[in-house]
Formats: C-alpha cells, sequence, structure tokens
C-alpha cells in the first residue's frame, strides 16, 4: 500500500484533484473547521496531510501559527510555488505515522477531506494516537471525512469528469462491504496523450467505528456533526464532521 500511496498522491493527484478544490469551498472548511475548534488568532495549528496547503495558507493569512505538514513531496512543492516568501504556514515534510513533533505541540490538529483510511484500522489508529500525542491537553482534532453510510446511500462506480484543456478524468470503484473498502482506479486521459491509471484502496469507517477508535487513541470528547456550522448529526445526506478533545 505504501508504495500506492506515494504514487497515488502525485503530479497526477494535483491535475486530477485540485479543479474542484476550489478556493471558496477552502476557506468554508478552514473557517468551519477553526471555529470548531474554539481556536483564536495566534493559536499554533498542525493540518496534517496538508496536501498543497490550501487550507493551512487561508488559516495563517487570518493569524495562526500553522505548520502544514505532508508526506508527499509533490503537494509541498506546490504549497512552495503557491506561497512563495510567507512565513507562515511553515511546510514540513512529514509522515503522519511518526510526527516529527514533541508532544503537546499544538492547540489544534486538524485532518481534513478524508485523509485517513489508506492504512488499514491499526495504522489509522496509530495516526490518531499521534495527533493526540502532539495536541496540548485542552486542544481540539478536528477530522472531515466521508462515513459509510453515505457511501452505501450514494454510491456510484463508475463517473467521468472533463477537465480543462479538453483532459478526462475518469474514476471506478468496486465496494467491499465486508471489509468497508473502496478499490479506487483512477485514469486521466490527456489529449492527444496516453492515460495516467493510478489505483488505491482507502477504508471507509462508520460513523461508530471511528468514534471508537478516537476513543482508544486517547480523546475523551467526541462530537459528530454533519456540517460546517456544528448543528446536527451526520447523515447519509452529509460528511462527517468529528471534533474531539
Amino acid at each position: 500500500m505504501e508504495g500506492g500511496w506515494d504514487v497515488f498522491f502525485d503530479e497526477h493527484y494535483l491535475r486530477t484533484y485540485e479543479p474542484f478544490l476550489t478556493e471558496e469551498r477552502a476557506q468554508a472548511e478552514a473557517d468551519g473547521a477553526i471555529r470548531l475548534a474554539g481556536a483564536e488568532p495566534g493559536a499554533e495549528v498542525l493540518d496534517c496531510p496538508c496536501g498543497f496547503g490550501r487550507h493551512a495558507a487561508l488559516l495563517a493569512a487570518a493569524g495562526y501559527r500553522v505548520t502544514a505538514a505532508d508526506r508527499s513531496e509533490t503537494q509541498l512543492a506546490e504549497a512552495r510555488r503557491r506561497l512563495g516568501e510567507a512565513e507562515w504556514p511553515r511546510l514540513v515534510r512529514a509522515d503522519y505515522r511518526s510526527l516529527p513533533f514533541p508532544d503537546a505541540s499544538f492547540d489544534v490538529v486538524l485532518n481534513l477531506f478524508t485523509s485517513l483510511g489508506y492504512l488499514g484500522k491499526e495504522g489509522d489508529g496509530g495516526v490518531l494516537r499521534e495527533f493526540r500525542r502532539v495536541l496540548r491537553p485542552a486542544g481540539a482534532l478536528v477530522l472531515e471525512t466521508m462515513h459509510r453510510d453515505r457511501v452505501v446511500a450514494h454510491f456510484s462506480a463508475r463517473s467521468w469528469d472533463e477537465l480543462a484543456g479538453g483532459a478526462f478524468f475518469l474514476q471506478e470503484r468496486e465496494w467491499d462491504p465486508v471489509a468497508s473498502t473502496v478499490a479506487m482506479r483512477h485514469i486521466l486521459v490527456p489529449p492527444g496523450g496516453e492515460p495516467e491509471e493510478r489505483r488505491i484502496v482507502h477504508r471507509i469507517y462508520s460513523v461508530t467505528e471511528l468514534v471508537e477508535m478516537l476513543r482508544q487513541a486517547g480523546f475523551g470528547e467526541v462530537e459528530c456533526f454533519g456540517g460546517w456550522e456544528g448543528a446536527g448529526p451526520p447523515s447519509t445526506e452529509t460528511r462527517l464532521i468529528v471534533r474531539a478533545r
């Protein structure tokens, strides 16, 4: 899985996903996450994994001291290109299974846009323990992800989108209800070029499973929401947002 993980989040990911990750969406997610965390400007925030820094840049501009960590050098290089010489956020190449930060380093940890579920249940539980380790005692983890009930209700085996410049992005998905995984095949078809393919398997947790994993990782207070306003539980019509302290 590790090799597939690294290859999946290379330039192919940027070309296929970035067009759908608008600044308007990033602003709503960043504002909602930091509001749920209850942090004021000046707080120390870890955005992990940060991708190309879309949330981290907005929070840094709002006055938060953001450390943006990601395993992918491709994602970090794009973040550096966008940020230029800005002091914040600080970009760090790091694997979230073993974060290079001392205990109790941050007031907030953000894990956004379905960034958990690639390591199996034991491995993902270890990531949650790392997030708990680097949080200060009164700190909050805000996690935003897909959840099993929504996937089952709205599962689509195939989809395609036309990208800028005439390229096409095709997705094929195979749902395994026993393992609770989606095997994904992503194909980018550039105009006049050879198709590029990436594959990965993603574990989709139920809300109940994820809450249990967070408690096993050492979080005492776990709350689940269906929107950034923090009102109402998740449903088959919403993604899952979790605040854990």
